[in-house]
């Protein structure tokens, strides 16, 4: 599949050149006759989010991606590129946390219980898509995410209850009972 993808939808795999492109070319056995439009679709591969904005901002590209741009970013491209139509949407991308779970002491299940309960998810929002985000669990959130986690059940989940004083509270009685002192020195 990876070296040669087949399918059936409105393009076929031409070539794939890692971290450089990916390039498809129209159907003609597509199902729904007389499209897809296009001859093909060059996808170009930027890795660097800022990079891949200031190439759309120069006219190399004729658009991007929802994933490639942040709300700083997008600030940018307003400004620099007014003519430019910019949407910014919900896309689902979820921002994680990985401990290594095999090893201490994150092999302890109460210690990243207190570690999900010792964030406060809408700082992070605030901070990295400066307030444009939402609290969600795996799946994206309602309204967009229309299998997502309602928020009175996300809520009830360790570290997501919007009470972080609460959650943290708790996450220090965790951490004590484990045998870690408090932040301010005592025990």
């Amino acid at each position: 599949m990876r070296q040669h993808p087949i399918g059936t939808g409105p393009f076929k795999f031409v070539e794939f050149k890692p971290n450089e492109y990916i390039k498809v070319a129209r159907n003609p056995d597509y199902w729904k006759k007389g499209r897809p439009y296009l001859d093909g679709i060059e996808y170009t591969i930027i890795r660097n989010l800022s990079t891949a904005v200031l190439a759309f901002v120069a006219g190399k590209f004729d658009m991007t991606f929802a994933y490639s741009v942040t709300e700083p970013l997008l600030k940018e491209v307003i400004n620099q590129m007014p003519q430019a139509i910019c949407e910014l949407a919900p896309i689902g991308v979820n921002r994680s946390l990985i401990a290594n779970r095999d090893k201490p002491p994150f092999d302890n299940p109460d210690l990243r219980r207190a570690m999900a309960l010792s964030l406060d998810r809408r700082a992070f929002i605030d901070i990295i898509t400066e307030g444009k985000g939402d609290i969600g669990g795996v799946m994206q959130p309602p309204p967009e995410g229309l299998w997502g986690m309602p928020p009175e059940i996300l809520k009830t989940l360790p570290g997501y209850d919007p009470d972080v004083q609460k959650n943290r509270a708790d996450a220090c009685h965790i951490m004590e009972k484990l045998g870690y002192g408090r932040i301010d020195g005592s025990k």
